[in-house]
């Protein structure tokens, strides 16, 4: 049981009773049926990749981690049906052998498909695109009664709106369908050197909407700031970027840099990992990053803080309103990323760095952005409501009930229930 015990925050130990697959140990409609009428609390857990046991049970553990799933094409629109614990990884790869892509990836593709649309989702095309949850036509999900549901923009929208975005409180993503793209075999990207925050900061509001830029991301690593951008195949080259190289498979070159950079925090044991991620519109991103900046340099993040991470992101005209995703009212709107990391052994060190993310969760709350909800957050009701307002949050635990739903991924919020 001890790798169903921690999640990839590795703060905390909660084992199973019992860990149990669809397929394996029956249905999932009757795993999920039972699981309810017991009250036996109950997660879904994927590639286990949340920070603060949000995947995590002292009941039952649904296991939905399959990368050997097969994906296939709906026959319409170029649009893909894959079992939700596939990861991005082995999707993007067969898709490209398609001719394919998705839309939105993020950096690193380790991650299982149900569990970051369940998130919200963000990545390097946001920029153009929008959510990864915005590129979902459609759902199964699987509530607590058994019952599988059909869920879209038109179907069950409300299920569909509440799944996407609120890390599996309304039911268990089973399959989801995607839009895809043309699969581009080479991209031209350039890195840029920034002199500092606000330098980079510059580029995201300016450099980073220049149209011919499809992807982006920024990024600070103690003594260097830069920013990544890809353009588009037939696009003019914006002046000033510098020079661009052509790199073949941009998105798995993506993710292989990444994996070899943050190996010891993502497969080694060694480190507590404290993540989070803050959406904001402009003027809360300044404000929130005034903040940031004030604290990376004291303790304890001058010790902890392994990056900075920013994203651009540009949501599609008439997007679905996802009421617990990381999105506010802005039409454009900008990410920034925390990732510290403290030796397990380092209690000072974690239990600080926790209490600095805390206060930076109350800055996020007052500057009106929204947290990523894998993250190390330390949420209390009233910040719930402060977040996501109280018929928001009344209209969660209706739809709990109403599914049978009362006791599945109660973790979601880190365990606070409003």
């Amino acid at each position: 049981m001890k790798e169903f015990s921690r999640d990839f925050g590795r703060t905390a130990v909660i084992s199973p009773e019992k860990v149990v697959r669809d397929g394996d140990d029956g249905g999932v409609e009757d795993i999920m049926r039972k699981a309810a009428a017991a009250g036996q609390e109950m997660a879904v857990r994927g590639a286990g990749r949340s920070c603060n046991t949000q995947t995590l049970s002292p009941g039952i553990v649904l296991d939905n981690y399959r990368p050997d799933s097969s994906p296939e094409f709906t026959g319409e629109e170029h649009l893909v049906r894959t079992p939700s614990g596939i990861t991005w990884l082995e999707l993007e790869k067969w898709l490209n052998r398609h001719g394919r892509s998705n839309p939105v990836l993020p950096s690193y593709l380790g991650m299982t498909v149900g569990g970051n649309l369940s998130v919200g989702g963000f990545g390097l095309a946001s920029v153009r695109c929008g959510l990864q949850s915005d590129q979902v036509v459609e759902i199964e999900l699987v509530d607590g009664r058994g019952q599988s549901l059909s869920c879209s923009r038109r179907e069950n929208s409300e299920l569909f709106s509440f799944a996407l975005g609120g890390l599996g409180q309304v039911g268990f993503i089973r399959s989801v369908v995607l839009r895809t793209v043309p699969y581009q075999p080479v991209t031209r990207a350039a890195r840029i050197q920034h002199g500092g925050l606000g330098d980079l900061v510059d580029f995201m509001m300016n450099g980073a909407q220049d149209p011919a830029v499809s992807s982006y991301f920024g990024m600070y690593e103690r003594d260097s700031w830069y920013s990544y951008v890809s353009l588009g195949p037939d696009a003019p080259e914006p002046e000033g970027l510098g020079e661009t190289l052509s790199v073949p498979d941009y998105m798995l070159f993506s993710h292989r840099e990444t994996e070899k950079q943050l190996h010891h925090l993502l497969e080694e044991d060694s480190h507590a990992n404290m993540w989070v991620d803050h959406v904001f519109d402009e003027a809360g991103f300044r404000a929130f990053v005034r903040t940031v900046e004030d604290r990376v340099g004291e303790y304890p993040l001058s010790d902890t803080l392994v990056a900075l991470y920013f994203l651009v992101i540009r949501r599609p005209h008439q997007a679905t309103r996802f009421p617990l995703a990381p999105v506010v009212d802005a039409p454009v709107q900008y990410l920034i990323g925390i990732f510290t990391a403290a030796e397990r052994s380092d209690a000072r060190g974690i239990s600080e760095t926790r209490r600095v993310l805390r206060e930076l969760l109350e800055a996020c709350a007052e500057a009106k952005g929204r947290p990523y909800l894998y993250g190390t957050h330390d949420f209390d009701a009233g910040l719930l409501e402060r977040f996501y307002g109280a018929p928001a949050l009344e209209r969660l635990e209706e739809l709990r009930v109403r599914h049978a739903l009362t006791h599945f991924n109660r973790r979601a919020f880190g365990g606070i229930r409003p």
